[in-house]
């Protein structure tokens, strides 16, 4: 009787410890973000700097410690021209702008391997009292790398965050003009979730039936530019002024398109039905 207590114990103590260590809405641990945006698409080259203006908002710079980018590793610049130079800029100044002076950004096509590697270090680091969250916003090759990579203990510390169909296939889905294949969302899914892996597939942040989405009217963008926040300092009308360039970069039919930034919502709200008014709250009400 003292034994099967014991056991249970043990189980309701490692149970515990994977469902408090990680939690929606953010409360504890680290943030690595994986986006592509140097192929097919242009979404990553507004969705960045709104990831950053969401996350700095929240006062999270210290906690956002690896930024991959570009991260569709098999090339540049086919369909999407200009998407790596693009990229760099939605990268780099955002670091700057929204002040992320301890976060690793890194270009993984430039250097897959620096990219994976680093991921992999994060994972590795986790416990109970530092989990990481991996915001998967690109195809799941070089995230999916970095788990297989890692220490398999540690992987109940950590939660991949996922919308899109296309960047959770892709790796095996190229396009006719390329060959490449990797890893897959339901590839890493088979692989890892017996290991506490969390994977928290969310709904479509593109928008669906009865909601709008992060891909919308420009005009629902509006508040970036008219913000009373604007008025507290030079610095937040810059950072407004800079985050509304990036989204006139990506302009499809009439919307803006930071799509993947949404998945940023749901980590610090627990929202998955998301619109720009969920922005705007987080950004026009910021941690001091």
């Amino acid at each position: 009787m003292k034994k099967l207590a014991f056991i249970l114990i043990c189980i309701t103590l490692t149970f515990s410890s994977n469902i408090f260590a990680q939690t929606v809405p953010y409360s504890i641990g680290r943030i690595v973000v994986s986006s592509d945006g140097n192929e097919h698409d242009h979404d990553d080259w507004a969705a960045t700097p709104f990831t950053l203006a969401l996350l700095a908002a929240k006062g999270l710079q210290d906690k956002l410690t690896v930024y991959t980018f570009s991260d569709h590793i098999w090339g540049s610049d086919y369909q999407k021209k200009k998407g790596k130079a693009e990229m760099l800029i939605s990268a780099l100044e955002g670091q700057k702008i929204y002040n992320f002076k301890k976060s690793n950004f890194l270009e993984a096509v430039a250097d897959s391997t620096k990219a994976i590697n680093a991921i992999v270090k994060e994972i590795n680091k986790s416990k109970a009292s530092n989990p990481l969250t991996i915001v998967a916003a690109g195809p799941m090759h070089v995230v999916g790398s970095a788990i297989s990579q890692s220490k398999k203990v540690k992987l109940k510390y950590v939660r991949i965050i996922s919308h899109s169909n296309w960047n959770d296939r892709h790796s095996d889905k190229p396009y006719d003009w390329e060959e490449h294949s990797g890893w897959t969302w339901n590839e890493i899914k088979a692989n890892f979730e017996s290991f506490g892996l969390i994977c928290d597939r969310i709904s479509d942040q593109n928008g669906g039936k009865d909601y709008e989405g992060m891909k919308a009217p420009k005009a629902m963008f509006d508040w970036i530019n008219t913000s009373p926040i604007r008025n507290t300092s030079e610095e937040a009308k810059n950072q407004l002024d800079w985050l509304y360039q990036r989204q006139l970069t990506c302009v499809k039919k009439g919307d803006f398109d930071p799509s993947d930034a949404g998945m940023i919502i749901y980590l610090l709200t627990g929202k998955q039905k998301t619109s720009p008014e969920d922005a705007r709250a987080i950004i026009e009400n910021p941690v001091h």
